[in-house]
């Protein structure tokens, strides 16, 4: 069988109508030879079947936020994309439980839990934009993660069309699963290596009565450190507590100066007396104009830049932003998770390499959040892992290597 032969038995399992030209689907330069996008989960397990038995590599894709993220691809065969995969399947608001397709995007889905008073809280890179497939495969975190919980603790459960054409289902609509391992916790944060996750089902929570942005400039990293660090342990009705280099401060609007950036989220008694808090002790605190938590988001989605994010603890977080800052990007940390992130536009390996080992040096790790093919050709993305592991379950889910061949590591 040809390589055209095998290509086109996909066309004859779905419909012509969810087929699209493959110029719009282009990665790293690499356009795919087919591109579809099917309008419901049969759909796409019926492709994924047909691509498993001719030997085609897929691509799946939501809204394209982070092509970057992961190792170039071995094979560019077919764009999966789910954007036609848009139901809210059931959303029950007395429960706080949300069902839905994997395609819609999080701002569509953000305005109708807001319509109800509710939300999912999750901030993800680059904003919004994010379909809730790719968010749960890419499992990229914001400035909440630590003092909300993550997109994994708040998944329920999971439908995963394979590449056998089966479609799993882990979990489901419930708030306590005692039903055995969580099978859907294992496509979260996968790169789409073992399925495509096609529905999900999550735990969602009230809005916050109130909120509110104060920004504290310091002269020093170090003083802003010190800072962070005692307004984290003074109990604030706190969402998010970030350190920002005077590059990172200037990015999203504010003056060129060490800052501390805090959301605060509660009842609005709770805001209130956190803010008075704060400014008892920093005077200067105020309330920034603009969005600078959106654009600190966006900085991720800057295609020509690399990102690289650094796990550490966090009372090493201010040091860690130093280095990072030293290494030529613009640096900011969220000190609840430890996570800090730098963005550069001419980051090399050497670079990247010594980061790396400083985070490890420190009990932490670094992940290759974005970069030119040329930088992640020659830089792991994710470092050292569990490679048997992966490997093994690769074998077990995706022996033919259909799905996103190579992006997470060699041969997965």
């Amino acid at each position: 069988m040809t390589s055209n032969t095998r290509l086109d038995t996909l066309r004859h399992v779905v419909p012509a109508d969810v087929e699209r030209s493959p110029s719009g689907f282009g990665i790293d330069t690499v356009e795919p030879a087919l591109a579809f996008s099917p309008d419901d989960r049969l759909e796409v397990a019926a492709l994924l079947r047909a691509a498993d038995e001719a030997g085609v590599v897929v691509v799946p894709q939501g809204g394209r936020t982070a092509l970057s993220l992961g190792r170039p691809l071995q094979r560019y065969d077919v764009a999966l994309e789910t954007r036609g995969l848009q139901q809210i399947v059931e959303y029950v608001p007395d429960d706080l439980t949300l069902t839905v397709e994997a395609g819609i995007h999080l701002e569509a889905l953000q305005q109708t839990l807001g319509e109800h008073g509710q939300y999912l809280p999750i901030d993800p890179p680059p904003d919004d934009h994010v379909s809730i497939g790719g968010l749960l495969a890419t499992a990229r975190s914001g400035a909440w993660r630590g003092h909300l919980p993550a997109a994994r603790d708040l998944l329920l459960g999971a439908v995963v069309a394979m590449p056998s054409g089966e479609l799993a289902k882990s979990g489901g609509r419930v708030v306590k699963n005692v039903t055995g391992y969580d099978m859907h916790r294992l496509h979260t944060g996968a790169l789409g290596a073992f399925g495509v996750i096609v529905e999900a089902s999550f735990k969602v929570a009230p809005l916050p009565a109130a909120t509110r942005t104060l920004a504290v400039r310091v002269d020093t990293l170090i003083e802003a450190g010190a800072l962070a660090l005692r307004l984290w342990n003074a109990g604030l009705a706190m969402r998010a507590l970030s350190v920002l280099a005077p590059e990172a401060a200037e990015r999203v609007g504010m003056e060129p100066s060490p800052t501390v950036l805090i959301e605060l989220a509660g009842l609005e008694v709770s805001v209130d007396r956190s803010t008075q808090i704060i400014r008892e002790a920093s005077p200067g605190a105020e309330e920034p104009a603009g969005a600078p938590w959106e654009r600190l988001r966006r900085l991720h989605g800057d295609r020509v830049a690399a990102v690289v994010r650094l796990g550490v603890p966090s009372s090493l977080v201010t040091e860690t932003v130093e280095a990072v800052r030293a290494a030529g990007c613009v640096a900011w940390g969220h000190v609840a998770s430890g996570a800090v992130l730098g963005h550069a536009t001419d980051l090399d390996a050497t670079a990247v390499t010594r980061l790396r080992a400083f985070a490890s040096e420190r009990g932490g790790f670094l992940q290759l959040e974005a970069g030119s093919k040329a930088l992640r050709s020659v830089v792991d993305p994710f470092g050292p892992g569990e490679v048997d592991l992966v490997r093994s379950l690769k074998a077990r889910f995706d022996a033919r290597g259909t799905l996103n061949r190579g992006r997470w590591m060699e041969g997965v």
